[in-house]
């Protein structure tokens, strides 16, 4: 049985990761980690863990990070996990980042990815040695790289959705000058634990609220990745993304024009021959929606095409607590530890 340790497991990250493993046949929780709620059992912040855990979480510290584990996963902010990754790899042990520390090959891309971020004030990285030994985290394009990997930095919630959605049209540079327009709507769960004004009840209640307009970090990682993908000559992702009165749920609209005419059935079988063997990616004749992913960790993708089929627009849609976040690092540790990609994650969607 492979141990995992989960460091920041009081938020909704660590929460949904501890969730998944609890009911993992391959992995078991050796202990969770976080600064608040620290010599509290997890089942008394959490109560709809009773009966299923008592785990105390413990107060962080440079010794009981990364000890009497296998893995670590760090459902914290960026910067953190930099702190204690050159440790981490001096005692072997592997670990998956929530954050952007370890998205990046190297020192120029995290920078710019650290200009865009609003709680990232500076540009360095405290263990840039170690970014060109880390996989992103994207387990359908990259299963390779983080089964031999010890570091795997998992993607953004939005960048996630993005990617799969475009991936097979950047694959065969068909997207004109590689300029996509993407709406993103996504759950106020999206923005953490911690309360905020533009979450307030009253506000958000019956209400769409676009925020951060063509400066999410996460279009960075979304950019660098379709870029370089296949044929791909290069990517720019203008991306606005819309706060919902909704918990849970990212829906990505994504509009481009095409290098090429092309109609909607030839377009969906190169989608559906691109991730023939992607278990969580399916293929849909009909737009997705945010219920029918619903605590799971699917990403349901269909592609819809103007008249002159000279237009494209791609609609994605994921839990983003799940696919978004702590379902894609389960697809990750499975693979790390040479899994079914499946293992524990073989939930069906919640409905209604």
């Amino acid at each position: 049985m492979n141990r995992i340790q989960i460091v920041g497991a009081t938020g909704y990250g660590g929460l949904g990761i501890l969730e998944l493993l609890l009911n993992h046949p391959n992995f078991e929780v050796s202990s969770i980690v976080a600064r608040d709620e620290a010599g509290t059992r997890i089942d008394l912040v959490y109560p709809h863990l009773a009966g299923r855990t008592e785990l105390v979480i413990n107060s962080p510290s440079n010794d009981l990070i990364g000890s009497d584990c296998d893995a670590v996963v760090f459902s914290t902010p960026d910067g953190v996990s930099q702190q204690y990754a050159s440790n981490l790899v001096t005692l072997g042990r592997k670990f998956i980042d929530y954050s952007g520390d370890f998205r990046f090959r190297d020192t120029d891309d995290y920078a710019k990815y650290a200009e865009r971020h609003p709680s990232i004030k500076e540009n360095s990285h405290k263990a840039e040695q170690l970014l060109n030994r880390a996989a992103y985290g994207v387990s359908e394009l990259n299963k390779t790289n983080i089964a031999q990997s010890e570091i795997v930095g998992n993607p953004g919630c939005f960048a996630i959705g993005i990617i799969l959605g475009l991936a097979p049209i950047f694959n065969e540079d068909l997207v004109e000058d590689g300029i996509v327009t993407v709406d993103g709507l996504t759950g106020s769960s999206g923005a953490g634990k911690k309360p905020a004004p533009l979450q307030h009840l009253s506000h958000l209640n019956d209400n769409v609220i676009p925020y951060r307009l063509l400066n999410h970090q996460h279009v960075i990682e979304s950019e660098f990745t379709l870029g370089r993908l296949g044929n791909a000559q290069g990517a720019t992702i203008d991306f606005i993304p819309h706060l919902l009165g909704t918990t849970r749920g990212i829906l990505s609209t994504m509009h481009m024009r095409l290098t090429k005419s092309i109609d909607r059935e030839n377009i969906l079988n190169m989608y559906r021959e691109f991730y023939k063997e992607d278990t969580f990616v399916r293929i849909l004749d009909t737009a997705p929606t945010l219920k029918n992913v619903l605590g799971s960790n699917y990403c349901d993708i269909s592609v819809f095409v103007s008249e002159d089929m000279n237009r494209l627009v791609v609609i994605s849609s994921i839990d983003n607590l799940m696919k978004g976040q702590s379902g894609s690092a389960m697809q990750n540790l499975n693979i790390m530890f040479g899994l079914e990609q499946n293992a524990g994650l073989d939930k069906t969607p919640m409905y209604p």
